[in-house]
């Protein structure tokens, strides 16, 4: 394993914390604002994405097909819990998927961890359906939770806002919108789950920048091929006969 990844154990144990169930459900409720489930539709999560693919499920009702993809060196478990098995170990960079075969895409605990984040990107542009739509969840670096190693959000590279635009869009998915959760810092103490729901809408009256996660919503942009330079007619003389 990865020094500094938390393996798939110490990722689900937090998950499993008052303070983890909280974070999740405050992080999944800004993502399927951004990109609603899909009727139908084909949805992946890679990294550590179970209890946000649980909620996606929740609000699809059924009528959203889910896998979830988790890296190599992050290990796997079982998901879902009571029935047959949508997890499977993969290599990040090399999804066992064919081109434009998924519609929407959720990577959690993934991008922060990549050695090459622009090829991870560029796998999930691959495998996206023309207009896909992917929502990433990154430790946002302005904030207390990026620093805080006994949570999942505390290992890894986080991003800025700024940062994660740009490496978005240069893979062709620039973010349609953008926002972050978490706006209270992990305290450990009892009770602390609680305070973080109660203040999370009055804190982000102050600025959306102020949490500790930052969630942003992605549509694959596909080019059509643009020439290096335009290419003018030559003109050539035509000769006729006087008359």
């Amino acid at each position: 394993m990865d020094r500094l990844r938390p393996d798939v154990l110490g990722i689900h144990r937090f998950y499993e914390t008052p303070l983890g169930k909280r974070a999740s459900a405050l992080i999944a409720e800004r993502m399927i604002d951004f990109m609603p489930p899909k009727a139908d539709g084909i949805t992946v999560g890679l990294g550590y994405a179970l209890p946000y693919l649980d909620a996606y499920e929740a609000a699809a009702e059924g009528h959203s097909r889910t896998l979830a993809f988790m890296p190599d060196r992050q290990g796997v478990c079982h998901w879902p819990t009571l029935t047959k098995s949508k997890s499977c170990l993969v290599d990040p960079f090399h999804l066992p998927l064919a081109d434009s075969s998924v519609d929407q895409l959720i990577l959690a605990h993934a991008l922060e961890h990549a050695h090459k984040p622009t090829h991870m990107l560029r796998e999930v542009w691959r495998v996206l359906a023309a207009g896909g739509q992917a929502v990433v969840i990154v430790p946002n670096r302005m904030r207390a939770w990026s620093a805080a190693e006994a949570t999942p959000f505390g290992h890894g590279r986080p991003y800025s806002k700024k940062q994660l635009f740009r490496l978005m869009s240069d893979q062709m998915l620039p973010p349609d919108d953008w926002c972050t959760a978490l706006m209270l810092p992990p305290f450990q103490w009892r009770g602390a789950s609680r305070l973080l729901n109660v203040s999370e809408g009055f804190i982000r009256i102050l600025g959306r920048n102020l949490g500790g996660a930052l969630v942003v919503c992605a549509r694959k942009q596909v080019y059509g091929a643009i020439p290096k330079r335009i290419v003018r007619a030559k003109r050539v003389p035509v000769f006729t006969q006087a008359q």
